[in-house]
């Protein structure tokens, strides 16, 4: 990075630790009152993937800016219910949102209770997971039953 774009590196991982900006536009009005006059959404755009930055939920599930390092990694002894922050389901699927870097934890849990409990798989990313039901059980006494887990 050239110097002025360290600066502005400095200067955006200030603002972004206030954790209230949640646009690139928002970052770029507040980065010309500070003096940054030359300043466009491609540049921040680089500095934001340069940094490692991303949107993520906060606890208001307001999605932000955070640096990894903020970004806590869910341990496995973490109770699900401060790990799933909405389950729903559609015709064909429950899906589960979890907060970041959870999803994968949370569908390990859930697909090793099994057919015996009408899971037929789960597909977990890193925040989101599909769980789809065998062809004995709906998806809404899965959805149940996932709601019941999580309320335990």
């Amino acid at each position: 990075m050239r110097i002025h774009d360290k600066e502005l590196a400095g200067e955006l991982k200030s603002l972004i630790n206030e954790g209230r900006f949640s646009s690139q536009g928002d970052i770029i009005e507040a980065l010309k009152e500070r003096g940054f006059q030359d300043i466009n959404q491609s540049k921040i755009s680089r500095t934001l993937n340069y940094l490692g930055a991303i949107r993520t939920r906060n606890a208001n599930k307001e999605l932000k800016y955070c640096l990894p390092a903020e970004i806590q990694i869910p341990s496995l002894d973490a109770s699900l219910s401060t790990l799933i922050t909405e389950i729903d389901y559609n015709a064909h699927m429950v899906v589960i949102k979890t907060t970041p870097a959870a999803a994968q934890i949370v569908a390990r849990l859930i697909d090793s209770l099994g057919r015996s409990v009408g899971i037929l798989g789960c597909i977990g990313g890193d925040d989101t997971i599909f769980v789809t039901p065998t062809q004995d059980s709906s998806v809404e006494k899965l959805y149940e039953k996932i709601s019941q887990l999580v309320s335990d």
